[in-house]
């Protein structure tokens, strides 16, 4: 665990970089429950055919420009957590998940014990 030192009111220094904590969001939902105020949305109102056809690539390719874009920011850190949260993320296919998870590895170094989570709702996950 890193220490945080204030030896100037305007500027903290680290005598190590802190860990860091990834939060994915992935909106969609089988139905918008009326408690939510999260940024989430019926996949039957995108996709005509259900969630099976939503935009499961795009949104993911999306998700690793920003990633991309906010690498410069975190230089040096090591992923402790990783959270996909939503909306409903077990709507995601599995192999969704996976070259998501693939691709952040690729981009960002992990602790080798780093805790990743993935929200998942009734009815929408399968043993398997």
């Amino acid at each position: 665990m890193s220490t945080a030192v204030l030896r100037d009111q305007r500027r903290v220094a680290f005598d190590a970089l802190p860990p860091l904590s990834l939060y994915v969001h992935l909106p969609w939902c089988v139905r918008k429950c009326p408690y939510c105020d999260f940024n989430s949305h019926e996949a039957a109102r995108f996709a005509s055919g259900g969630p099976a056809d939503l935009p499961f690539d795009d949104y993911v390719a999306a998700l690793l420009r920003d990633l991309e874009e906010m690498l410069p920011s975190v230089w040096g850190r090591r992923l402790q957590s990783v959270f996909i949260g939503g909306g409903t993320p077990s709507l995601f296919p599995a192999g969704a998940i996976d070259a998501l998870l693939a691709a952040m590895r690729a981009r960002m170094p992990m602790e080798p014990g780093a805790e990743v989570t993935l929200e998942a709702n009734p009815g929408t996950v399968e043993a398997a």
